[in-house]
């Protein structure tokens, strides 16, 4: 498994000299978003080279042994030994330009397709992520119609951990956690009117209980926003 790593790490480190020069443009040091909190043992012989463009828009490339893909707050992240640093490196996967797979030769134009179905790196979702997978277009419908007034309140907040608690039940979910994950949705309406397209009929009655609670989560009845809602109700029973 050593030899194999090394022998990856060569690879990479071909491709680095032929697309990039002796060195690497990363002269400064990385980010503080980069760093991970400790070094992580050579032990994975998963070598990719990569160019990696970070938050400030400087573009490097890197010769990396991935250890694993961890979900962060904005994404998939890559945990890394970076052999550039000699350290252990976060990478945001959307900011991947592109990778080199070093075990075929074959270079990956869209590095977050190649790494999320890699059959050795595949991220264990959590009961929250499975739980806004599968409430997404509920979701997306209850975070418009709550913001159609032009603001969200907390209570409107709420209602939406509500729906995703009511609707999940194949194990236990971190309030916190999926209080957090719901606090970054800013669904457009062009979201809207696709998530409205998909919901199926089975699952339309809990959301239209949910829709009448985000109405009244406020504590004040806005007509144009109840009319909203009985237009989304109308759609969802196939009458308009």
């Amino acid at each position: 498994m050593t030899v194999k790593a090394a022998l990856g790490t060569q690879a990479a480190a071909t491709r680095f000299l032929n697309v990039g020069g002796k060195a690497s443009v990363a002269g400064t040091d990385d980010s503080a978003e980069m760093a991970c909190a400790t070094d992580m043992a050579e032990t994975a012989p998963i070598v990719f080279h990569l160019v990696y463009e970070d938050a400030a828009g400087n573009v490097s490339q890197r010769i990396v042994t991935v250890r694993k893909i961890e979900t962060g707050p904005s994404g998939p992240l890559l945990l890394c030994f970076c052999h550039l640093r000699q350290r252990a490196r976060r990478f945001s996967l959307d900011r991947v330009l592109e990778v080199f797979d070093v075990s075929t030769g074959q270079v990956h134009g869209d590095p977050t397709s190649f790494f999320l179905s890699h059959p050795l790196l595949a991220i264990a979702e959590s009961h929250e992520d499975r739980a806004i997978r599968l409430c997404a277009d509920d979701l997306t419908i209850l975070t418009v119609v709550g913001a159609a007034d032009g603001r969200f309140d907390p209570d409107e907040q709420d209602q939406l951990l509500i729906h995703v608690f009511d609707r999940y039940e194949d194990g236990a979910l971190d309030e916190d956690l999926l209080r957090g994950r719901l606090s970054l949705l800013t669904p457009d309406y062009a979201s809207f009117f696709n998530s409205l397209s998909r919901v199926r009929p089975e699952d339309g009655r809990l959301l239209r209980r949910s829709l009448r609670r985000m109405v009244d989560a406020d504590g004040q009845i806005d007509p144009a926003e109840l009319v909203f809602v009985e237009t989304i109700e109308a759609r969802l029973d196939g009458t308009r």
